[in-house]
């Protein structure tokens, strides 16, 4: 693993164990009924995904054509939708509509301020990117 792609999974993790923290910190305080066995699980996805799109897109970003770069981006987008749509799911399937609301409240929150960091990381592979192509 070169140093720019274990740094961007660094600050991936580093980033999702620090809102990770927050998010678990706030909802101790001022929602105690909810369940942490799915807070793990939320959290967990959203690491295991983006890190699988971070991968996806940083091997990407070795190719020379530009649109496929684009593409993949769009892919990514439509990978973690349909996964999170799946992962809702099987949550309202296992747990038969139970405090439903608070889980997709808490769920929005994790996908919004995973999707900042997304585009953080993207903004950096962009960067990267164009230092490498201005070096050669």
């Amino acid at each position: 693993m070169n140093q720019f792609k274990a740094r961007l999974f660094s600050g991936l993790i580093g980033y999702g164990l620090l809102v990770g923290a927050i998010v678990a910190i706030i909802l101790h305080n001022f929602f105690p009924g909810f369940s942490w066995n799915w807070y793990l699980g939320i959290f967990l996805f959203f690491i295991v995904v983006e890190t699988f799109i971070l991968n996806l897109v940083e091997k990407s970003s070795h190719s020379e054509d530009k649109k496929r770069l684009v593409n993949i981006y769009t892919l990514t987008k439509a990978i973690k939708i349909i996964l999170s749509l799946v992962f809702v799911l099987v949550y309202y399937i296992i747990e038969r509509s139970y405090n439903i609301k608070m889980f997709i409240i808490i769920y929005i929150v994790f996908y919004l301020l995973f999707l900042i960091a997304e585009t953080f990381l993207f903004t950096k592979v962009e960067k990267h990117i164009k230092i490498k192509n201005n070096n050669e």
